[in-house]
């Protein structure tokens, strides 16, 4: 989550010799603190050999592998496909770690952790596209291979059976109150809005998506039981409480670390033992925070992209939902929190990515999206190919009508708007062109 202003990076020699090209990569090692470098050398061959021996003690290439009782060699054969697969990852990680593209934003806490990131993104990719080319009944039955207590259908929790707040006899109805704000997911519902600000750092594109998912609630509720919520849960418990405080925390976290004075000092050149622990601390803190300008509304195209990063937003949160319901995962399983630990992790240098992609001049050909937005796309769009494959059957709710009507009309005095805005900005800047 972290921006640098200053990186090195191997230099042109121009045809120069050896020996003087290692001269010039030896001068880069002053930029490192002496008590810190040993973490910044590549080690490449060290890892290499590191790697290999793991897979040899592991893999029991000198033992032998027959077994003659046919259960056991069944329950063998199964282990030993299970460690194979985890193997691949193992070394696919291990090789992004090492070898993995490097970005001169991602050097807080280290350029490897980074490069690990993105290699169990594209793990989760690759996870992803297998269970697109499953049915939902083997693609459970694989996920029990993750967890053994997998596999079974789920009785969905729906939230708003009884939304009164009196009940018959006047009193209030403090036992709904208390199991609706007492729920285990409230404090990770307001901590999810603090991650979303530290992503897009505008708050008004951060309650444009707070609202908008609030109303795809509404659209979904008749397909999944989750989603049928009290209003006062809704607009008043997520919207003014939890979005508002995870939205106002999250800006003053940008503003925060966007102002602050930075002392980067290495842990050699700090003066007690205090301050070098501090400094060893803020190694995982950001390198500095810049913010976004997104300027929504300066062209009719700028406003398309930048309505973008929030539907490829709205599009991970809906398929959360989505996806915890047709392959029968529960809320509390681990599989939940590696899910989302990944896309915030991903959405942090995602998204610089894509506001450096936009903001770049558009004569660039070689302008390119970053590895990391790249993927989260992708992602996205896998996952919304495997709901729409697994959910065949499985919602004959037809939509109602209401929703077509509200969702048909918003559409059009969209593209009513949008478009007269888009003429009349368009034939104003040809016609100063012209004057030009």
């Amino acid at each position: 989550m972290v921006v640098s202003t200053r990186h090195t990076k191997r230099q042109d020699t121009g045809g120069v010799s050896g020996k003087k090209h290692k001269q010039i990569d030896r001068s880069t090692h002053t930029d490192y603190d002496p008590w810190t470098q040993f973490l910044y050398v590549p080690r490449t061959v060290t890892f290499l050999v590191v790697g290999l021996l793991a897979l040899t003690y592991f893999s029991h290439p000198f033992e032998s592998s027959s077994i003659q009782d046919p259960l056991a060699a069944r329950k063998a054969s199964y282990e030993n496909v299970k460690h194979g697969i985890w193997a691949i990852v193992s070394v696919f990680l291990g090789y992004s770690a090492v070898q993995g593209t490097s970005s001169p934003h991602l050097v807080r806490p280290h350029p490897s952790f980074w490069k690990l990131v993105h290699g169990v993104m594209i793990c989760y990719l690759s996870f992803m596209v297998f269970l697109l080319f499953q049915t939902v009944d083997d693609a459970r039955i694989f996920l029990k291979h993750l967890y053994p207590e997998l596999g079974v259908e789920l009785a969905e929790r729906a939230y708003g059976e009884s939304c009164n707040l009196l009940l018959p006899d006047g009193h209030v109805n403090w036992g709904v109150i208390k199991d609706t704000v007492f729920d285990e997911f409230v404090i990770a519902h307001t901590l999810g809005w603090w991650g979303k600000a530290l992503i897009l750092r505008n708050e008004g594109m951060l309650w444009v998506v707070s609202i908008t998912f609030e109303l795809l609630e509404l659209t979904f509720q008749h397909l999944l039981p989750n989603f049928n919520e009290c209003w006062w849960d809704s607009w008043i418990l997520d919207v003014l409480i939890c979005n508002f405080i995870g939205i106002v925390t999250g800006m003053w976290t940008v503003r925060y670390f966007h102002s602050k004075e930075y002392n980067w000092r290495g842990i050699s050149e700090q003066p007690t033992l205090f301050a070098k622990a501090r400094r060893g601390i803020m190694q995982f803190t950001p390198h500095s925070l810049d913010s976004f300008q997104w300027h929504i509304f300066s062209t009719p195209k700028r406003c398309l992209q930048c309505f973008f990063p929030g539907a490829v937003i709205l599009l991970f949160e809906v398929n959360h939902f989505f996806l915890k319901y047709e392959l029968w995962v529960p809320p509390t399983n681990p599989l939940n929190t590696i899910r989302l630990s990944i896309l915030f992790l991903m959405a942090i240098p995602g998204i610089r990515e894509y506001y450096e992609f936009i903001e770049s001049d558009s004569n660039d050909i070689f302008n390119k999206l970053g590895p990391f937005a790249w993927t989260a796309v992708a992602i996205a769009f896998v996952e919304t190919l495997i709901i729409i494959k697994f959910g065949h059957g499985m919602f004959p709710q037809p939509w109602p009508t209401k929703v077509l009507v509200a969702w048909g009309t918003a559409a059009a005095v969209f593209l009513v708007v949008f478009s007269t805005w888009s003429l009349r900005f368009y034939w104003k800047k040809t016609k100063k062109d012209k004057r030009v």
